[in-house]
């Protein structure tokens, strides 16, 4: 595990900037891709990974991949991490700024596992109802958990919603249970 202390200077730097900038949302969308891109490429994580690539190679392959869908702070971002040899910590930092962020503009995370994917409209209304819940801004991450045979569970923050079919099967199991130890009810009856 990398220590905070490794990447958060870098995350907050960024941050500093992208506030000055006041670019909290270009700058936080335009990481996301990258670290979407490192997530699924992992042999692009582990060419900026090696030791034996030297950082300018690795810094001429980011270019090349995101030198036109990011802006040049970003860029800078990445550089200075590989110039310090900090590119093992590359996606912590990205995440570190992504918190800052979300916490300067009043944004919640909801970690949101369903067994199949929402629609357009379904996603809508369902962060529109949890902004109305938490008085914040929701910014939703789906999961796909056919475990949970229906319905939903909602993660946010500490808070925890669940209201998935699973869950209310083995509500109904215990209540049976319950009520047959009340009631005097063993398996030999």
């Amino acid at each position: 595990m990398i220590p905070e202390t490794i990447y958060s200077k870098y995350s907050q730097a960024m941050f500093d900037i992208a506030s000055e900038q006041k670019k909290l949302t270009e700058f936080g969308t335009e990481l996301k891709g990258v670290r979407d891109a490192f997530q699924e490429n992992p042999d692009l994580w582990k060419f900026l990974n090696h030791p034996l690539v030297p950082p300018q190679s690795k810094k001429d392959t980011l270019k090349q991949i995101f030198g036109d869908s990011v802006s040049p702070l970003v860029m800078q971002f990445m550089y200075v991490m590989i110039d310090r040899r900090r590119e093992a910590a590359l996606l912590l930092g990205i995440d570190g700024f992504i918190d800052l962020a979300r916490k300067a503009q009043n944004i919640e995370v909801a970690k949101i596992r369903v067994v199949k994917p929402l629609s357009k409209k379904e996603q809508t209304k369902l962060v529109a109802s949890l902004e109305t819940m938490t008085g914040q801004q929701i910014e939703p991450l789906y999961y796909v958990d056919p475990s949970l045979i229906g319905g939903m569970v909602i993660q946010i923050g500490d808070k925890l919603i669940d209201a998935s079919l699973k869950r209310q099967l083995q509500d109904m199991q215990n209540s049976l249970l319950q009520a047959d130890a009340t009631n005097g009810v063993t398996d030999e009856q």
